[in-house]
């Protein structure tokens, strides 16, 4: 005979456990629904389209960046066209796949690219895909550069100089820089809901985590669900008043840059993140060198110190140079050297190389200001090479474990009144 109250018992257990599921799903699919809108970095947001350059390691590559959902702070640069890596072995897997495959959409590929490329001057103009041969020794085609999120201990700096801006651009920057400095009632909603949602999914997040040892006996693939979400979420993903109140206006802070010295710099900031902090109007110091055959400038030069996959500065000549003889000491020419910042803005002349003599200088010029050092040559006409910086406006992406902000660069209206009204203090 069958046990009535126990089947009953029986059926609202299981009936409790799936709606008890049931809810746990619920909750996931919130929590989905926000991490999706919070996953992409905020940071790289505002810089997804643009081209610009990334400083990674000891290298930098110039693109347009691109970011995925949930990428945990990774990012993808796509070389321009005319920066692409070995081509013709991009071309040679094309026609590869179309021999193999007989698949039209490989060759019509190939044929755009092949012109594309002879426009660019970097095949000859009478290449034609009849000679192309695929070659598995043949260096391989690079068209982007990866940023994992575990490179970004290794990065430096994403830069958008103004300079490489054009018109369009830099009215949609003016216009952005606008919606920072004077946020509409919309934007200030949206922003407040944005991290509202920020704040339920942690809470969210942290209520059912504390659940995850009873969610795993019954679900292991919900236990791996909540873990997933909060690995991809909590980088990318952050709030900080101290911050929140400083959008959009001048900042100072303290960077490990490329050459690893530490250096202050000044900005509006524009967003910030876990994983990165984004400040506009930044006057950067690149690292440029130049090499001189007595007082001629040799060709290449000025050239920026870093090499920069995808790009090269044409950069015009910053630094005029006189060399004076002063005769001979221990078989060794004697020199004057005089160096003029023939630039329209500062540069910092660090040092220069007197055929393999180093020879600090650590001085930053006016433009028209000069400098003269002695040095000792091999000749009258010496080989010089000069390590200098310039600066260049831009908008900078740092990783946020690389930059100390130290405060405020201005005072916000709301406080300057009572600050200028603040008694002064003499001891």
């Amino acid at each position: 005979m069958v046990d009535v109250s126990s089947t009953l018992s029986l059926i609202e257990y299981y009936t409790q456990l799936v709606l008890y599921l049931l809810a746990i799903g619920l909750v996931i699919s919130i929590i989905y629904a926000i991490a999706d809108a919070l996953t992409r970095d905020r940071v790289l947001k505002v810089v997804v389209g643009k081209r610009a350059f990334v400083f990674l390691g000891n290298e930098a590559y110039y693109g347009k960046i691109v970011t995925p959902p949930r990428s945990g702070g990774g990012f993808e640069v796509y070389f321009p066209s005319d920066r692409i890596e070995n081509p013709v072995s991009l071309l040679a897997f094309l026609v590869e796949n179309y021999r193999e495959t007989k698949d039209k959409k490989f060759l019509e590929e190939a044929e755009q690219l092949l012109k594309e490329f002879k426009e660019m001057k970097l095949i000859p103009e009478d290449f034609t895909l009849d000679q192309v041969k695929w070659n598995p020794w043949a260096p391989p085609s690079l068209i982007s550069k990866k940023i994992f999120p575990a490179d970004i201990k290794n990065l430096y700096a994403i830069i958008v100089f103004k300079d490489l801006l054009s018109e369009e651009e830099l009215k949609d920057k003016w216009k952005e820089l606008r919606s920072i400095y004077h946020p509409s009632c919309m934007k200030r909603l949206g922003r407040r809901i944005y991290n509202s949602l920020i704040f339920v999914k942690d809470k969210l997040t942290a209520t059912l985590t504390g659940g995850i040892s009873m969610v795993a006996y019954f679900s292991p693939e919900i236990k791996k669900t909540l873990e997933d979400i909060t690995k991809t979420t909590i980088g990318s993903v952050n709030y900080n008043p101290l911050l929140e109140n400083s959008i959009g206006r001048l900042i100072t802070v303290e960077i490990t840059d490329i050459d690893g010295e530490k250096k202050l710099y000044q900005g509006i900031l524009r967003e910030y993140s876990g994983n990165y902090i984004a400040v506009y109007d930044v006057d950067y110091r690149v690292q440029v060198e130049a090499v001189y055959k007595g007082n001629k400038i040799q060709p290449g030069y000025p050239k920026a110190s870093i090499k920069i996959k995808g790009w090269k500065f044409d950069f015009k000549q910053h630094v005029g140079i006189k060399v004076e003889p002063r005769g001979k000491v221990d078989d060794k020419v004697k020199v004057s050297v005089t160096l003029k910042n023939i630039h329209d803005n500062f540069i910092k002349i660090e040092k220069l190389t007197v055929d393999g003599n180093e020879v600090k200088v650590d001085k930053v010029l006016e433009p028209n200001q000069e400098v003269t050092v002695e040095a000792q040559a091999a000749s009258e006409e010496p080989t010089i090479k000069i390590d200098y910086e310039i600066c260049l406006e831009a908008d900078i992406v740092w990783p946020i474990s690389k930059v100390k902000i130290i405060g405020l660069g201005d005072y916000p209206p709301s406080l300057l009144k009572d600050v200028l009204k603040m008694p002064k203090i003499h001891l």
